[in-house]
């Protein structure tokens, strides 16, 4: 009979790539069942050509079945109907269940998948349990497993290898000598992998063979997975006699339950893991104190020095000052005489203008004068129209601007609306006026704000001059059958360029689209600094993308689509944030969209650095720009991630460098071309690409050792952290004046609607005098909640403080009395954060009760000192770029439902119980975390009403507003450069309201 080798070297048809040594191993693994009616099914097909060989091979095939994650094995076609292609990820449950409806067990399983350790896992879990006893499951490519971009290592604990050489020690359960399920040690790849591995199951491992690259496993029935009983043969015992009456007997081995290394509850190999990830954490928070404190007290040395400075400066002041104050208490004297004068003759005006009031003649001219008001009113408001006209270019656009701005700010917006257009037109530079909500949209800011003329390009060009040591940027664009017209336009957006050290290198991946080699070849001719490769096959965007990256000598890498542009400064921002950021190793921007008519839209204006946010969003993107060194150690981009191959290639990146060397340059610097087919028009364009960023953010989890899953959502994604087996005690802090109402419904809802297991509550009694709430707040006591009284004056810091130190939970959450729980799982998810050893404070989302947001993040500098993101929206509305319904870092959250480690709070201080006594104690002790090296961070999953400090009352007194200015000044004078610049917001969004619309101007620095 023809050997497998054989059909291998014959074979004509589709290509299949296959060792050597697996072919051989085959042809002795295989041989028993050739002439069976085989059920077999092989994860990873490619070309397929691997099918057709099986088909000849086993010529009594019942089913074929062979299963790919790469859409294009759509295309296959097989003339056998015993041949058939499923394409799907093997490990998900809907492929699982199209397999098995072709064929509900199997006689030979062959994984030649994806080869990460992962995928292996889960293949094993989903079909080893559908084999035929005698059946095979043969894991191919092994070698993959010793390598980190497949999920492995020579010693990491929880690659495939690692999992099949555990199935060696289950196959040899009988001789554990210790009281133990074959389940439990596999536990640990069972919490990585989300699988499940009964017990019935792995007794059925009978046999794990090893062959080089392959793992080969049997499936046997568990009453055939035993030594059994002894057999003796012959009667002759010469050397060690004894053996007939051993004759049928059972093996039993001896007891190992006092052997350390046989009853350790978690293998040595994975108990290591977070050890060492303590301890390079420790490390880093070692390192990183170090360089704060050198920071600080370089910091404190030059405020010393600019505090003398300023001293002196003021001395001198103060003598000039003394001078002038002779001359203005004169000037005093004499405005006093005026105003005497003045108001004499003030009184005889009132009472000459109140006699021709009360005359006949001036009721009876009272109609006329009406109409003349309101003709002029009526001029004011036409010539204000004609000037919307004019700026919006005509009728038509001025109408559809003016239903938008109705929509938004109703007719209270269209007033203003009109009423600017009319002083622009008295004032054609519209100087010193705000922008117009019909006529200065987003073209207008661009046209002010964001396109530099001949002085700025000129100043940028000496500044290129002035740099001593100018990276060369290497820009990587792989292309496939491109439209040549925005082909041409994001080449073009290359070579204007005001930078000129930079290199195009264009992939061209397989092309098949008539002229496009020729189109590519005629852009690679317009300047010798673009260079060009031809790929023999198509491997799609990610291996596209490393051969452009091949041909990059830059120190720096950036990343530009085939069909997008760069801004014409874009480069020399960039430059620009290298030589300021010596330590930068990833840079990213803002950035906008444009139209198949070229029109810009839709920008993203986004943070600094936002590691939460970036987790449920792409927030790095466009553009990126790469130290070429990081992509060389992450082993550049990763075939499988498709569509979302640079938010994989970034958490790679993320994992090998400290916050401090990501870099975000605050400019649109990108316009992201939209066309039906791109993901620049939403994400149900390529819906594959949510699924592989899914996929890339488990796998950066994993990575990182945390125990946390990521699901997919209508905005983004959402990371779940698991919470420890047992959840540590949270103190619920809630302090109140009186207020029985609301203290009952605040608690009741607590008590009733969480599922959160361990929590106390810590009510803050602050010299309560009605009876009622007394009466209710003893009741409390007796139901398990600790009342505590507290005499002195409204405190809400000092309150919060002493409340703390009594608390007895290692977690503490501030809560107003005014709250009610809507969502059970708040203190659930709320918990999860703050138990992150990276994170400091942690807010919720906070509705009135008419549905409309009152806290959503806080956002530094907005109305003065800071301001709530998003507030006034409506409840389910998306916020910004879907953050109002994305997990993200805030600088601050409000404290009327703020939860952080009573670690984190006492190494901060607390609340500020001086100068901060009611007001913005919150957001300086926010601050105060942040400036301690941890991350605040807002979760809409937390969903609370918020009724808004009914007990406090408002600021309606002088000494109330006293107080209030004290604190707004106290904000100011201690932390007034971070009221300028929230690094969780953006210089080209407006500090008036925290509802990120543009701020007219920005505030950001010249480009040159």
């Amino acid at each position: 009979m023809t050997t497998i080798e054989q059909l291998y070297r014959e074979h004509s048809g589709k290509v299949s790539d296959k060792w050597s040594l697996y072919l051989d191993t085959y042809e002795r693994l295989f041989a028993e069942f050739r002439d069976r009616p085989v059920r077999l099914l092989e994860i990873g097909i490619q070309n397929g050509g691997s099918l057709e060989i099986w088909a000849k091979y086993f010529a009594r095939a019942e089913r074929l079945i062979g299963c790919d994650i790469d859409p294009l094995c759509n295309l296959l076609r097989y003339d056998d109907p015993r041949i058939s292609v499923i394409v799907g990820d093997a490990g998900e449950p809907r492929t699982r269940t199209a397999v098995l409806t072709l064929s509900e067990r199997f006689d030979l399983v062959v994984d030649d998948g994806s080869h990460r350790s992962s995928d292996i896992v889960k293949a094993f879990a989903a079909y080893f349990p559908v084999l035929v006893d005698g059946g095979l499951f043969v894991a191919e490519d092994l070698h993959c497993s010793y390598y980190h971009d497949w999920e492995g290592g020579l010693f990491d604990p929880q690659s495939s290898v690692a999992f099949f050489k555990r199935l060696a020690d289950i196959v040899n359960h009988e001789h554990w000598g210790v009281p133990r399920t074959r389940a439990s040690l596999v536990e640990g790849f069972v919490r990585q992998y989300g699988v499940a591995m009964s017990e019935d199951l792995l007794a059925s491992v009978h046999s794990v063979e090893f062959v080089n690259s392959i793992c080969v496993i049997r499936k046997l029935p568990a009453a055939r997975n035993v030594l059994g009983p002894r057999v003796i043969a012959g009667q002759v015992e010469q050397v060690v006699p004894g053996h007939p009456g051993l004759q049928g007997s059972a093996h039993v081995g001896p007891d190992e339950s006092g052997n350390p290394w046989s009853t350790r509850l978690v293998p040595p190999e994975e108990a290591i893991v977070p050890l060492e990830t303590a301890l390079d954490a420790a490390r880093a928070d070692l390192e990183a104190t170090r360089t704060a404190l050198s920071a600080e007290l370089a910091a404190e040395r030059s405020a010393l020095a600019a505090a003398r400075a300023e001293v002196a400066s003021l001395t001198r002041r103060a003598a000039s000052l003394d001078d002038a104050a002779v001359v203005l208490k004169r000037s005093v004297a004499d405005s006093a005489r005026h105003a005497a004068t003045m108001t004499e003759r003030a009184d005889t005006s009132a009472r000459e203008v109140a006699a021709l009031r009360s005359s006949t003649s001036w009721r009876l001219t009272a109609p006329l004068r009406a109409l003349v008001l309101g003709i002029r009113r009526i001029g004011r408001v036409a010539g204000s129209a004609r000037a919307a006209v004019e700026f919006s270019g005509g009728v038509g656009p001025a109408l559809l601007r003016l239903v938008r701005v109705v929509r938004k700010d109703g007719i209270d917006g269209l007033r203003r609306g009109v009423y600017i257009a009319g002083r622009l037109r008295e004032s054609p530079q519209g100087a010193g006026l705000p922008p117009d909500p019909i006529a200065l949209d987003y073209v207008e800011w661009i046209r002010r704000h964001d396109t530099p003329d001949d002085t700025a390009r000129a100043s940028m060009r000496a500044a290129i001059d002035a740099m001593t040591d100018a990276p060369v940027i290497s820009i990587v664009m792989p292309t496939y059958n491109p439209d040549p017209k925005w082909f041409r336009r994001a080449v073009d957006s290359v070579l204007v360029q005001t930078y000129p050290h930079w290199e195009l290198c264009i992939a061209d991946d397989a092309s098949t689209a008539p002229g496009s080699r020729e189109l590519v070849r005629s852009v690679a001719a317009l300047d010798p600094r673009i260079k060009v490769v031809f790929r023999e096959t198509n491997g799609h965007i990610s291996e596209a993308s490393n051969s452009a990256l091949a041909l990059a000598t830059g120190r720096w890498v950036g990343l530009l689509d085939h069909d997008d542009e760069l801004a014409e400064h874009a480069l020399y921002c960039a430059a620009r944030a290298i030589l300021e950021h010596p330590d930068a190793r990833l840079i990213y921007s803002d950035e906008d969209k444009v139209d198949e008519q070229g029109r810009r839209h839709d920008p993203y204006f986004k943070p600094d650095w936002n590691p939460d946010l970036f987790l449920s969003h792409n927030l790095f993107c466009h553009f990126g720009v790469y130290e070429h060194g990081l992509l060389r150690e992450v082993g550049g981009f990763r075939r499988g991630f498709e569509g979302a191959q640079d938010y994989d290639l970034v958490l790679r990146c993320i994992e090998r460098v400290p916050p401090e060397a990501i870099v975000h340059v605050p400019r649109v610097l990108y316009h992201w071309r939209v066309h039906p087919a791109s993901t620049a028009s939403g994400s149900a364009a390529k819906p594959y690409a949510d699924d592989a960023g899914r996929r890339a953010i488990d796998e950066h989890l994993a990575r990182r050792g945390l125990r946390a899953r990521t699901e997919h959502t209508a905005l983004g994604y959402r990371v779940r952290y698991a919470l420890p087996d047992e959840p540590p005690l949270v103190t619920v802090i809630v302090p109140t004046r009186n207020a029985a109402d609301l203290v009952r419904q605040c608690l009741d809802s607590v008590r009733a609607k969480t599922t959160y297991p361990n929590y106390e509550i810590l009510l803050v009694d602050n010299g309560s005098d009605d009876p009622e709430a007394l009466a209710y707040f003893e009741t409390l006591a007796t139901q398990g909640v600790r009342v505590c009284r507290d005499d002195g004056p409204f405190n809400f810091s000092a309150l919060n403080n002493r409340a703390v130190a009594a608390a007895r939970g290692e977690i503490i959450a501030l809560l107003n009395n005014d709250i009610e729980v809507i969502a059970p799982e708040w203190m659930s998810e709320m918990v999860s954060h703050a138990l992150r050893p990276e994170i400091g404070a942690v807010g919720a989302k906070l509705l009135y009760p008419d549905d409309t947001i009152q806290h959503a993040g806080v956002l530094l500098g907005t109305g003065g000192v800071a301001g709530h993101a998003f507030h006034g929206q409506v409840r389910d509305a998306h916020g910004y770029f879907g953050r109002l319904g994305l997990i993200a870092g805030y600088s601050a959250v409000t404290a009327a439902c703020l939860f952080v480690r009573k670690e984190v709070f006492e190494q901060v201080g607390g609340l500020d119980e001086e100068g901060l006594k009611i007001a913005f104690n919150d957001i300086d002790f926010c601050i105060k975390v942040r400036e301690a090296g941890y991350r605040n961070l807002y979760t809409p999953y937390a969903e609370l009403y918020h009724f808004e400090s009914k007990t406090r009352g408002l600021e309606d007194t002088p000494a109330k507003q006293a107080r209030f200015s004290g604190e707004v000044a106290c904000m100011k004078a201690r932390w007034g450069r971070h009221l300028v610049d929230d690094p969780a917001y953006n210089p080209n969004l407006n500090l008036d309201r925290g509802d990120f619309t543009l701020s007219w101007p920005p505030r950001v620095a010249p480009l040159a």
